[in-house]
């Protein structure tokens, strides 16, 4: 490290490198090329304790900063990250560099060894860092991972791209580093028996156990077992291999093998490396995490190789810096910026706080943001446009961003603008243009979405408005609440919603925004023109979306020329000006021709570059696509003759320029290349490159013939060599070829190789020759062969497509015969459950199959071949209900005239007539009824036929159904009845004709409970007048809302609450989920209506329903202005019931600080009992909203109240771990040592969740260490059974009584020995705890030991002298209980200890049937 010199400001400083440890902080000094003093005008946050050092790596000026000594864990990194920001606003990017624990699974291609590098990679749904303390417990053992985190900034992201793929061809510059920093810093290199050193540990000191072997005691693993150590594969060098993937991160220190991997099990990712402090971050510090891999998070750890493996990870931080422009750098937003998650007034206020509350509230969020997405599912804009960002050459567009057009349209003159232009002018780089000049202001909403050709799911008015809603719910709360209540009202996120209700809601979303700015690119891409255009009318014709702007663009097609120009007026169709387009495209030329190497390394003449500049920049003709695919040409010339060649024959347009391209294929790539077409032109989704790769790794003509690894081609990118310039490459969540254009694909569907059942051929051969040849279990060939689920998806359409190829038929019926190649095809993919991606087995027959894929040939041969037609299995049933379902009237003549039963039972139709009356197939319901169809049997999805056909809205087949004796009241189903189920639907004329054919419109049954409740929950108001026009009850009771009025009262459907009440429904009448129309609607926010049915006589103070009265219902929700309206018309402020107890409670508990302090100027009690929290206090103290806990004890809340769940305030911050609340309660006066609630007292809630610095806390204030109650009896009991290590010793250290009785578990040893952590078993033993004390449910640690399976533990209990006859707890003795669960290596143990059977207790439950509630409460602990 070079001598120190100084910079004079602070700002200088844009990276923050943060180290837990201090050996992270030594690794990372000693990368350091220069060393900094503090700059000269830098001045420290007054609440900022983090340590400082200054210093330069490359060109970047980097400031290392620690976590505060002996504080780890996430909150400690938040609170470390929240004071660097508060003392350095010009950290923009960060860097979190250290140690963590490997996951290695080498069976599973995760090789990692001790040393390695683990860097945070995001993929898929995750940025890299999952928290895997955010698992929820559910029933049945089953676990759910309940949130990620934040993505790194993208200068990072980039960065990594390029230092992989430069990895790929030459070697990490790790070593060297490590090599520098030894040779300057010698005493890293010295090795004593205290300190082992910053160098390579040896490979004999690298060992990875299985997860079953646990840890021998002692200093290292010599005393472990070798034949349980996992053999891999020597590696001939020290230098240490880079893993990328996701990064578990929580408070919770990993030491167990079990817990280890069912942590990676619930997380549901391939995490590859556990570690402490990245999920206290990566929402509130954009950074990414660099982990140095020191032991294999079991039991097995040590600390020996922390030092270097802090090494190697500052080591691939220093040299991934290298990759980081530093102009970037300054270009990317500060983090304060970013974030905006720190306080700007924090004078006063412990920054801790400000960081614990803000991981908190953002952890909230995400997962509630992750559910919306999951529900939506909406498609993302942002990869068009970053492709289309990637084709723009910079100071292109710029004569549309003059045009004063534009410029009218963008100051907010003009409200709509149609860019039009023909095919290949550039109109999708000029929507990315548009979209990254809007972003420079900062005075709009930028909303975007791009049609595409190539993705189906951005080809349809639904995708559109999907995405337009997620984009609006992520701009801001106002928007945001619309959708969470369509949402709540789709069953919270069950349900998917109709695209009129999602017009509706985005349009509600756009009213709540000041200034909206939308681009739609490529109109004519939709698949739903008209309804894009009618949407547009639809913005035009409502004039309170004034503020809302939409551009579009499109090719001016006839549809669009003749709806376009009367929509918006002429004005404000703007054809793109060709001779601006082709200013650019010369522009780009010349561009092109000085910078891309295919140019730039040949020695071209000035004069023949001036030719290409004029044949190609001038002969474009506006035509961008054009000059790109003749420059993509001319780059691939091999001479100079070549090239002047070519430029004589330049084709005139896009047709003959597609033409040329595919005959200039090499002879031996063409095969390769047309089939590559082929699957990319009629793929229902982008094709993965990797998925590329397998097919032209696949032979289907060449000899020999079937999927050959070794054909993989070396780089993914070599498959743009098969198809130059008609294919491209995409960069989104998978790196994706997509056809170059629309017009490529255009051009190809003309055709006859490119037509759809000559295409389907090849593709169908492909996928079953690849299908055939792949090898290996379920897991490795996911993990191996990349095209594997999309094979066996994508063959059954195109094998349909296919069947006048008998050669098809043949491969199909082979597969589908063949045991080996039907059981792999269905273990990826089974089409009746194509949403499953693991379905397991087939659950129906390879008949089955062909029938619901519509394989007419197929099915016929395999029933010329003995298959059963009658064989039942799969999701309908069998083959006859499968094929109604589908439609496939051949297949189902075929079966029924081979003997089908037509009234046979099961699947999810319950049988063929009810399947094809849903699916709308009228012919197959006549032929299933001329063979016999009973029209009245009842069972399936809508109870009868009658019913299915009324929800599809199938008119023509309930006529054919009530002419042929169906029974129109038929009771049963999802629906109840046939009325109700087109209720539901909005089929006006059935209901007219059900209604005409006597159908009861009074009846009662459904989820609904009768018709007009459903129309008026759906927002039908034709149908409801029609319903009351014909004598519906309007005060009818039954069903999910009680009433028609609550349930259009909720939905906030006015007209309809106006309808029903003109219509003499009681306002006031009880029932349902809400209770009283009235709360319904406070809870849904509807404030229009809360004042109508007020008007109305409603009783503001009406109890009932699940939140007790509307006002706490309101509360609860947020909604301030309908509680201020409650209040205004006497709401009773203090009114009691519901599940919260009242509305101060309801509020407190969801953070709604404006609205406690509104309630409480309206004089709620806030000392006020009930409800699941006991009283507000403790609400807010659990859910850890410390201003509101502040304010509450302002207005003198009683801070040792007793009641509700926790028992007290104290407590239930003490479960959660909100040290700044408890800290805040006991300053109060809170009673240290007050009893009740489920943990007895706070310490030992604390102790049981493991928050160790909260249990130091309690101590300090006097807490009972000894204090009795609750679940576990003590909190040594509870540390113990919950695994806490430290707070064990803690709690020793402090005179916690070893041998306490009491609890569920009798004492604290039989707790850690149930539970299995043998550590705190050898310590509470070597503390004197009785090895043979009685209590508890399993009598002693022995029998408790014995019934969990964990011989490590029987085996030393028996050591300490553990009775093994001992009787007594749930099984009688040890012997028994090992005996009942099977555990053969614990019997034999106790036998060899002379254990006899002496109880005459027998049980044959596997678990203790007296406590299964406290042992359920115990393993998965509500957190609300």
């Amino acid at each position: 490290m070079a001598s120190q010199s100084t910079r004079e400001s602070p700002d200088s400083y844009a990276i923050a490198w943060i180290a837990a440890l201090p050996i992270e902080r030594a690794a990372a000094e000693a990368m350091l090329d220069e060393e900094h003093a503090a700059p000269a005008s830098f001045t420290r946050h007054q609440t900022d304790t983090n340590v400082y050092t200054w210093g330069r790596v490359g060109e970047h000026n980097i400031v290392i900063a620690s976590l505060a000594a002996g504080n780890y864990g996430t909150t400690s990194a938040a609170t470390t990250a929240s004071s660097l920001l508060a003392s350095l606003s010009s950290i923009r990017v960060g860097l979190l560099v250290g140690v963590g624990g490997g996951i290695a699974r080498p069976e599973e291609g995760y090789d990692i060894r001790l040393g390695d590098i683990v860097v945070s990679q995001p993929c898929g749904t995750t940025g890299g860092v999952c928290q895997y303390d955010l698992i929820k417990a559910k029933s049945g053992d089953k676990r759910e991972r309940k949130g990620f985190l934040g993505r790194p900034p993208t200068v990072l992201l980039n960065a990594l791209t390029s230092i992989q793929a430069d990895h790929e061809r030459k070697d990490s510059k790790v070593p060297c580093f490590l090599q520098e920093m030894l040779e300057k810093n010698p005493k890293m290199g010295k090795r004593s028996k205290q300190n082992p050193g910053y160098a390579h540990q040896g490979f004999d000191n690298d060992r990875l156990f299985k997860t079953s072997c646990d840890h021998v005691r002692g200093p290292d693993c010599r005393g472990c077992d070798t034949a349980d150590e996992v053999q891999r594969d020597p590696r001939d060098t020290t230098d240490p291999h880079i893993h990328y993937g996701t990064i578990a991160s929580g408070n919770t220190l990993v030491k167990d093998a079990a817990a280890r991997d069912r942590i990676v099990a619930d997380l549901g990712e391939d995490c590859i490396c556990f570690e402490m402090e990245a999920a206290g971050l990566m929402n509130h510090f954009p950074c990414l995490v660099i982990r140095g891999i020191c032991d294999y998070a079991d039991s097995h750890k040590n600390d020996r190789w922390q030092r270097y493996a802090s090494a190697t990870a500052a080591a691939y931080a220093k040299e991934l810096l290298t990759y980081v422009p530093a102009a970037e750098v300054q270009e990317t937003k500060r983090a304060l910026e970013v974030l905006q998650l720190v306080q700007q007034q924090i004078d006063g206020v412990q920054q801790m706080t400000v960081a614990t509350k803000a991981t908190a509230d953002s952890i909230r969020s995400d997962l509630h943001t992750d559910k919306i997405k999951r529900w939506l599912c909406p498609p993302d804009p942002s990869t068009n446009a970053n492709h289309a960002r990637t084709l723009r050459q910079v100071g292109t567009g710029v004569w549309l961003l003059e045009n004063p057009v534009f410029q009218e349209w963008h100051s907010g003159s003009r409200q709509h603008l149609w860019l039009n232009g023909l095919a290949g002018c550039g109109k999708t780089v000029l929507s990315a243009t548009v979209l990254d000049h809007l972003a420079k202001g900062n005075d709009r909403l930028i909303l975007s979405f791009f049609f595409d050709f190539s993705d189906t799911t951005k080809q349809t008015v639904d995708d559109m408005l999907r995405s337009l809603a997620f984009q609006l719910y992520q701009g801001g709360v106002s928007s945001a609440k619309h959708l969470d209540a369509l949402s709540q009202a789709h069953q919270n996120s069950s349900d998917q919603p109709a695209t009129k209700a999602l017009s509706d809601i985005v349009f509600r979303m756009l009213l709540v925004q000041k200034k909206v700015s939308i681009v739609l690119d490529a109109l004519d891409e939709s698949k739903t023109r008209h309804d894009v255009l009618l949407w547009i009318k639809d913005v035009v014709s409502r004039s309170e979306l004034g503020h809302v702007q939409l551009l579009y663009t499109g090719r001016p097609e006839s549809e669009f020329q003749r709806d376009i120009p009367p929509l918006i007026g002429k004005q404000n169709c703007f054809s793109l000006d060709k001779h601006a387009v082709n200013a650019d495209i010369r522009s780009w030329v010349s561009a092109q021709l000085s910078q891309r190497r295919d140019f730039r390394e040949k020695p071209l003449s000035p004069d023949l570059i001036e030719r290409i500049q004029k044949k190609v920049g001038d002969g474009a003709d506006g035509m961008f696509r054009w000059a790109f695919c003749q420059l993509d040409s001319l780059a691939r010339c091999r001479h100079e003759a070549a090239i002047e060649e070519a430029l004589v024959s330049l084709p005139p347009n896009l047709d003959e320029t597609y033409r040329h391209m595919i005959a200039s294929i090499p002879t031996e790539l063409k095969n390769d290349a047309i089939r590559l077409l082929q699957f990319l032109v009629h793929s229902k989704r982008p094709l993965k490159l990797a998925e590329a790769k397998e097919i032209i790794a696949t032979q289907i003509k060449n000899e020999p013939r079937g999927f050959d690894i070794k054909r993989r081609l070396f780089h993914e990118t070599n498959v743009l060599d098969y198809c130059p310039s008609l294919v491209t490459v995409v960069d989104a969540t998978h790196k994706e070829l997509h056809l170059a254009h629309f017009s490529v694909k255009e051009y190809l569907l003309e055709q006859k190789q490119f037509e759809i059942t000559t295409a389907s051929i090849p593709i169908t051969r492909t996928c079953l020759t690849y299908l055939t040849n792949i090898h290996g279990s379920h897991r490795e060939i996911n993990r191996d062969f990349p095209m594997a689920r999309y094979a066996a998806e994508l063959w059954t359409d195109h094998a349909a497509l296919a069947q006048a190829s008998k050669d098809i038929v043949r491969a199909t019926v082979r597969f589908l015969e063949k045991e080996s190649t039907f059981q792999r095809w269905a273990s990826l993919y089974q089409a009746d459950s194509s949403w499953d991606p693991n379905p397991g087995p087939p659950q129906g027959s390879g008949l089955y199959y062909a029938c619901f894929l519509g394989l007419v040939a197929p099915a016929r041969d395999l029933i010329n071949k003995g298959a059963d037609v009658n064989a039942q299995g799969g999701v309908y049933g069998n083959a006859l209900q499968a094929a109604s379902f589908r439609g496939r009237q051949e297949i189902v003549q075929l079966l029924l005239d081979k003997g089908a039963d037509v009234n046979v039972q099961g699947g999810e139709y319950g049988n063929a007539l009810q399947a094809a009356s849903s699916g709308g197939h009228q012919e197959i319901v006549q032929l299933l009824l001329d063979k016999g169809a009973d029209v009245n049997v009842h069972g399936g999805r809508y109870g009868n036929a009658l019913q299915a056909a009324s929800s599809g809205g199938h008119q023509e087949i309930i006529q054919l159904l009530l002419d042929k004796g169906a029974d129109v009241n038929a009771q049963g189903g999802h629906y109840g009845n046939a009325l109700q189920a087109a209720s539901f639907r909005g089929h006006q004329d059935i209901i007219q004709l059900l209604l005409d054919k006597g159908a009861d419109v009074n009846a009662q049954d459904g989820h609904y409970g009768n018709a007009l409740q459903v129309a008026s929950a759906e927002g039908h108001q034709g149908i409801v007048q029609l319903l009351l026009d014909k004598e519906a009850d309007v005060n009818m009771q039954g069903g999910h809302y009680g009433n028609a009025l609550q349930a259009a009262s909720f939905r906030g459907h006015q007209e309809i609450v106006q309808l029903l009440l003109d219509k003499g429904a009681d306002v006031n009448v009880q029932g349902g989920e809400y209770g009283n129309a009235l709360q319904a609607a406070s809870s849904g926010g509807h404030q229009e209506i809360v004042q109508l049915l007020l008007d109305k006589g409603a009783d503001v103070n009406v109890h009932g329903g699940h939140y007790g009265n509307a006002l706490q219902a309101a509360s609860f929700r947020g909604h301030q202005d309908i509680i201020q309206l409650l209040l205004d018309k006497g709401a009773d402020v203090n009114v009691q019931g519901g599940h919260y107890g009242n509305a101060l409670q309801a509020a407190s508990f969801r953070g709604h600080q404006g609205i406690v302090q509104l309630l409480l100027d309206k004089g709620a009690d806030v000392n006020l009992q009930g409800g699941h929290y006991g009283n507000a206090l403790q609400a807010a103290s659990f859910r850890g909203h410390q201003g509101i806990v502040q304010l509450l004890l302002d207005k003198e809340a009683d801070v040792n109240a007793q009641d509700g769940h926790y028992g007290n305030a104290l407590q239930a911050a003490s479960f959660r771990g909100h040290q700044e609340i408890v800290q805040l309660l006991l300053d109060k006066g809170a009673d240290v040592n007050a009893q009740g609630g489920i943990y007895g007292n706070a310490l030992q809630a604390a102790s049981f969740r493991g928050r160790q610095e909260i249990v130091q806390l309690l101590l300090d204030k006097g807490a009972d260490i000894n204090a009795k109650g609750g679940e576990y009896g003590n909190a040594l009991q509870a540390a113990s059974a919950e695994g806490h290590q430290e707070i064990v010793q803690l709690l020793l250290d402090k005179g916690a009584d070893v041998n306490a009785q009491g609890g569920i578990y009798g004492n604290a040893l039989q707790a850690a020995s149930f539970r299995g952590h043998q550590e705190i078993v050898q310590l509470l033993l070597d503390k004197g705890a009785d090895v043979n004390a009685q209590g508890g449910i399993y009598g002693n640690a022995l029998q408790a030991a014995s019934f969990r399976g964990h011989q490590e533990i029987v085996q030393l209990l028996l050591d300490k002298g553990a009775d093994a006859n001992a009787q007594g707890g749930h099984y009688g003795n040890a012997l028994q209980a090992a005996s009942l669960e099977g555990h053969q290596e614990i019997v034999q143990l106790l036998q060899r200890r002379h254990a006899i059977t002496l109880s005459s207790k027998r049980s044959s439950s596997r678990t203790p049937s007296y406590p299964a509630k406290k042992l359920r409460l115990m393993d998965s602990e509500p957190l609300d």
